[in-house]
Parts: structure tokens; sequence; C-alpha cells
């Protein structure tokens, strides 16, 4: 069969901000040598498409259950409330004596908008209660909506008004991962290239719960994104159990990557470590919104379900406070943290640094 030639080619191109622009498209090695020779002076490198995933693992007999909202104990501007899950309540509070209560500023998070990128979001879910937004998708053989859960679990635990952090954030659901919580790094440059053009700096930011092969591309983009535009993204460390230095987006210098705990404040055996982990946050059995119904909920693992905490907090920061740099909000998450109180394996990656760090926020 005869080849289609480089002019024939569908090609992408995908530009960040005034200063950077990436091409995307499948090319023949023989064709695309042809292609760049024309290129010359142009093209700083070439990448491949990599694949990302989502950073979650089902626990082991956990199941869908389908809960209604707590109710609220109404105090002046603040609000305290049973905790809908013990990750929530740790957070919250300096000791691990108490996991029953969240209590938070009334209007938590609002005037900031949360761009998530994922599988998407089951925006009718009751517990965004009319806050979460299909933004736009990436992923061309599947509709808008979220397929796989994974986005919508993320979702509710930044800003869901009985799971969520973060209770009166704008959340926007831009689909990267298809319905088996893949996606590629051009869908992740189309995605965050977008967000550039529809953010507000200083209130807006970003989520993402998924990891991959170290990305030089990717990187730069990250760097474009936090520094030029002064958009903070938090990304979850990685499930493999190794070091986050080794994968993106965790590697990159620009983000906040953050690891997983459990219960007992241990650091399980699933979450990447070491000096590219700003933080750690409750990973382990949290249960956030789901999808199939405006009820659903789920219990899910990973530093997926780590990150969102930390997202969820600095939504909060940023609605009270205005940071003139995204390292500046990184900062102060990380003066807030609870310190040294996390256990980690001591058999595995004793030759990396790590930061005893647990995520933390009080009114």
């Amino acid at each position: 069969m005869q080849q289609a030639h480089p002019s024939q080619w569908k090609l992408e191109s995908i530009r960040i901000g005034d200063n950077f622009m990436a091409m995307t498209g499948n090319f023949n090695d023989a064709y695309f040598l042809e292609y760049l020779s024309g290129k010359s002076g142009i093209v700083d490198y070439v990448e491949l498409n990599q694949y990302y995933k989502a950073d979650m693992i089902l626990p082991s007999g956990a199941h869908r259950t389908l809960m209604t909202p707590a109710a609220n104990d109404h105090q002046p501007n603040v609000q305290s409330i049973p905790a809908s899950n013990w990750g929530l309540a740790r957070i919250n509070h300096r000791t691990n004596t108490d996991l029953s209560s969240y209590s938070y500023h009334e209007n938590a998070g609002q005037g900031v908008d949360v761009y998530v990128l994922d599988s998407g979001i089951n925006v009718d879910h009751s517990d965004f209660d009319g806050r979460a937004s299909i933004e736009i998708s990436f992923v061309s053989d599947e509709s808008e909506e979220d397929l796989g859960g994974h986005g919508t679990h993320v979702a509710g635990k930044i800003g869901g008004k009985k799971y969520g952090v973060a209770k009166g954030s704008s959340i926007h659901a831009v689909k990267i991962l298809d319905k088996s919580g893949v996606g590629t790094t051009g869908g992740l440059i189309q995605a965050l290239s977008h967000v550039i053009e529809v953010a507000t700096p200083g209130k807006s930011l970003i989520n993402l719960s998924l990891s991959g092969p170290k990305s030089k591309i990717l990187n730069e983009v990250l760097k474009e994104v936090a520094e030029d535009h002064n958009i903070p993204i938090f990304v979850s460390a990685g499930n493999s159990g190794s070091d986050a230095c080794h994968f993106s987006p965790s590697s990159s210098e620009h983000v906040f990557a953050v690891g997983a705990t459990d219960i007992k404040d241990q650091v399980p055996v699933y979450s990447d470590v070491g000096k590219c982990v700003s933080i750690y946050a409750p990973g382990s059995n949290i249960r956030s919104a789901w999808i199939g119904s405006t009820e659903a909920s789920q219990l899910l693992d990973g530093t997926s379900m780590a990150n969102p905490h930390v997202s969820g907090i600095a939504a909060i920061l940023m609605s009270e406070n205005t940071y003139d740099t995204v390292y500046d909000l990184y900062d102060t998450i990380r003066s807030m943290a609870t310190r040294d109180v996390l256990t980690f394996d001591p058999k595995k990656l004793t030759d990396v640094d790590n930061h005893n760090l647990l995520a933390y926020y009080s009114v």
C-alpha cells in the first residue's frame, strides 16, 4: 500500500502562550525524516506522543454506594459537618485523634476556577450543587461525559459540598483521559493550552491526577503555564511506588506534586516518594462522588485521591489571598503542613530525600 506523503498528513499545531509551539501527528519514520529535513532550524526536538494514566486503585472489596448528603451544623461564617471520609477530617486536624469532623468557611473557594484535566465530570451529581460544568474534551472517540468515574471522584474531593475541601469553588471538566483512564502527551498539551486561553491568572488552578513517562515537552509546557501565566498546577506523585522524579508531570519543578497517606499516617507502598513530592495527603480508602447517578459514591486508593485534597486547600487560599507567583502559594501550603508525623517504608528508596509534610487546612 502506498504511504501518504507528508503534505497529506494531518498535523495539528498547539500554541502555548506567545513563546512555545508544538505540532502533533502520526508519522511514518522514513517520510518523517524527509519532513524534518525541510524544517532545519525550526524544530528543536522530537518526542513520542506518550501515554499518561490516572493514578487510582480500586481498594479490595470496594463497591459503589449511594449516600445522601450530611446535614450541616450552621455557625456564623463557619460550618462544621460530620466528615464524609477520614481524609477530609485528617487534613483539618493536627493530630490523628479526631477523624469525625470537618470545619470550613462558608464560602470556601468561592471565586476560584478549578480546571480538572481528567476523564470528565458527572456534572449533574448532587454534590456539585450546580458548580461543575463541562469545559471541553480532547478525547475524540468518546462523548464529553465521564465514562470512567475518575474525574468525577477527583472533582468531588476538590469541591463537592459533601466530599470536597473547597465547597464554594467552580469546577471545570477538561476531558483528556478516556474511560480506561488513559490519555496522551498531545491531548494533555492541548488541554493546558486551552486553560491558558480561558483561565483568570491568580484565580484559577489546574488539577492533574495522572502520571506517565518523563517528558521534556510536557515539563516545558508546565513551566510556561506556571511561570508565564501564574496558574498553579497540582499533580499526583504517581502510583509506581518509586521515585516521583522519574515521571511527568511530577518531575517538573514548576508543579506541586502530592503523595498519598493512609489512615495511620503511613505512606502506602504504592505512593511515589522522593524530593519531587512536595507534600502528602490522604489517598487510601477515599470516598467521593461517582458516575451512574446523581448520588453515587465510590471508595478509591491512589495519589490521584491525595492530590485533590491539596487542590482544594489551594482553592481556599486563593479565594482569600493574592499570590504574586505560584511559588508563593506552594510555599504557603508547605508552611501550613503538619510536620514529621508520617511513616515511610524503611526498606524502600532509602537513598532519596522525603519531605515529611502532611497537608493541613483549618479555619
